[in-house]
């Protein structure tokens, strides 16, 4: 007599993507002015104690905070949109069943979506997560526009916890890992990765990706890295992981390294479902296809 397989339980979904971060900065002014520049970001509503900026037709990409009293930025939260009412209940039930804090979204983030709660993760990080993102009908009119934000990544003292948060709680889906180094996380959106987490002895957000939409776009923007002396921390890579081509402009001032890259993997909706996680060495040329060997340090992330 045959028997028939039992069917498994369909996978339990996370955040569909990443849609902003919020980063408290000393100089509102001069932090609009470096992303507009830079960047590439379009300033929207915005006052002398914040500001929205964004990319796309997403309401915002990131928020800034005036905060004086800083001497570098702080990073304050990361929003994550959400499929559906049904999804967002059920990450609500994981958050309370592995004893989270619910709380309320920021007050300005309320009135921008429909619903939504907020957690904190293991490293203090504000986790907001919502459905019905308000959004622009068009694009603002483009000048060397990144087409979207693709992924915080951040360094951890709580490398641990901090996966097993995103993925155990959050449902995110494992991309690949470096060793027991770095992590590559994915949301429903299929990018390879919408947040990446690094082992290292305390906690920062070290760099945003955006995604510019060609390899000029991301030379251009290079360029004026370079006319204006701005730091380049990591210039032209191509990332193994992400099929992606980018490099890195930082001012401690304004926010962490700012990825401008062309291209990152997209997984096919089957992938997504039976993508298995590559451990990878820890290898230059597993961050940077280009590195000339396995101890060429010529660029270290």
């Amino acid at each position: 007599m045959s028997v028939e397989p039992v069917a498994s339980p369909p996978r339990r979904r996370g955040p569909y993507s990443v849609e902003y971060v919020r980063l408290g900065v000393p100089d509102l002014p001069a932090t609009i002015a470096f992303l507009d520049y830079h960047v590439g970001l379009a300033l929207e509503e915005h006052d002398g104690e914040h500001a929205y900026l964004r990319v796309g037709t997403e309401h915002h990409s990131i928020e800034l905070l005036h905060e004086p009293e800083l001497t570098a930025f702080r990073y304050e939260a990361v929003g994550y949109s959400v499929e559906s009412e049904e999804v967002l209940d059920d990450l609500r039930l994981r958050a309370e069943a592995a004893g989270l804090e619910i709380l309320p979204l920021q007050k300005r983030m309320q009135g921008l979506c429909q619903q939504g709660f907020a957690v904190t993760d293991p490293n203090g990080t504000t986790v907001e997560l919502f459905t019905d993102f308000i959004e622009y009908a068009e694009e603002p009119w483009p000048d060397l526009r990144p087409q979207t934000l693709v992924h915080p990544f951040i360094i951890t003292d709580r490398y641990e916890d901090t996966v097993r948060f995103y993925t155990e709680v959050l449902g995110f889906q494992a991309s690949d890992y470096v060793e027991d180094f770095t992590a590559f996380l994915r949301c429903e959106d299929r990018y390879h990765h919408s947040i990446a987490i690094r082992r290292a002895d305390r906690f920062s957000l070290e760099h945003l990706c955006f995604i510019m939409g060609s390899f000029d776009a991301v030379m251009r923007r290079r360029a004026r890295a370079q006319y204006k002396q701005v730091r380049i921390l990591g210039d032209v890579v191509n990332h193994s992981a992400s099929h992606s081509l980018a490099f890195y402009l930082y001012d401690e001032r304004h926010g962490p390294r700012y990825e401008l890259c062309d291209g990152h993997r997209v997984l096919t909706p089957e992938e997504h479902e039976t993508h298995r996680p590559r451990r990878l060495k820890r290898d230059p040329r597993n961050i940077d296809v280009w590195r000339a060997a396995a101890d060429d340090r010529t660029w270290a992330h």
